[in-house]
């Protein structure tokens, strides 16, 4: 496993430095910061140009055989945990008849 440094990734990706590090930043170019620096690791950007990496913000793509499937994960941050609303959704008739409508 190699890693590139900000400027090795952005020559990989024939793109400027800055915008590597805005996208990246973003979660649309796989990197890491660790500490000031940025990290990039060869083979993911390598599979990101290809298209064999997840799109930003989408589940995790199992390659299965050749075969791609999508697992459908909770994306919530309270996934797993207590708490919420725990009053029922009201019908229409209960808020017609709370706004005073017919």
């Amino acid at each position: 496993m190699k890693t590139l440094n900000l400027e090795e990734a952005a020559e990989f990706l024939k793109m400027h430095p800055v915008t590597l590090r805005r996208k990246a930043n973003k979660g649309d170019v796989p990197g890491r910061k660790v500490g000031r620096a940025w990290v990039f690791i060869m083979e993911h950007l390598a599979d990101f140009v290809s298209g064999r990496y997840p799109e930003p913000r989408r589940e995790l793509r199992l390659i299965d055989g050749g075969k791609q499937q999508e697992e459908n994960k909770c994306r919530s941050i309270n996934a797993g945990k207590r708490g919420g609303f725990n009053s029922k959704p009201q019908t229409g008739k209960e808020y017609s008849s709370l706004l005073g409508l017919k």
